[in-house]
């Protein structure tokens, strides 16, 4: 699919469950290009399968069925349009805490001021932030390294890194439940 460091980066219709079979060639459905939605978990285990193992989203928005028709037939399921960036390397499937810094250049020319790597990663041009082993090896191992000052290594493990987006990470401080 990718060569090692290799990047996607795309947004899709994403299903919070399976679509049933007899869905999946309704005309309507089709149309509202709801029917071929995947499963978020199937895309999540396809993509580790490929190599892929830490999807990041950059970005997700609820799809109201706002068609009495459309409501009427897939009503049960819930949609989402999900930008996505994973990387094809060698990652942990949770965010490790190693101390490491990533500090943004600013050198990326349609962000000179920031850079966001997903939802929950945004980078102010020369502010150092602490970053997940994995988002450290996001940028030391692709073409994002030339535009990042790194700092660190893997020698001292911290635990477990809080590597959700502020939404998440407050409801969780909050006593809310998480998946």
């Amino acid at each position: 699919m990718l060569k090692p460091g290799g990047e996607i980066y795309f947004s899709d219709v994403y299903a919070d469950r399976r679509i049933p079979q007899a869905l999946k060639m309704e005309p309507v459905l089709l149309g509202e290009c709801l029917a071929g939605a995947l499963y978020w978990e199937d895309f999540r285990r396809i993509m580790q399968e490929l190599g892929c193992p830490d999807v990041r989203i950059v970005k997700e928005n609820s799809i109201a069925l706002e068609d009495e028709e459309v409501e009427a037939k897939i009503g049960m399921v819930k949609f989402r349009s999900v930008t996505i960036r994973v990387f094809k390397m060698p990652l942990e499937d949770r965010c490790e805490d190693f101390g490491q810094l990533a500090t943004y250049k600013g050198s990326i020319a349609e962000h000179p001021h920031a850079f966001d790597l997903d939802d929950h990663h945004h980078f102010e041009t020369g502010k150092p932030l602490r970053v997940c082993g994995n988002t450290y090896d996001m940028l030391a191992l692709s073409r994002y390294v030339e535009h990042f000052e790194l700092s660190g290594d893997k020698s001292t493990h911290f635990g477990l890194f809080d590597c959700a987006p502020a939404a998440v990470s407050s409801a969780l401080e909050s006593g809310a439940a998480c998946c």
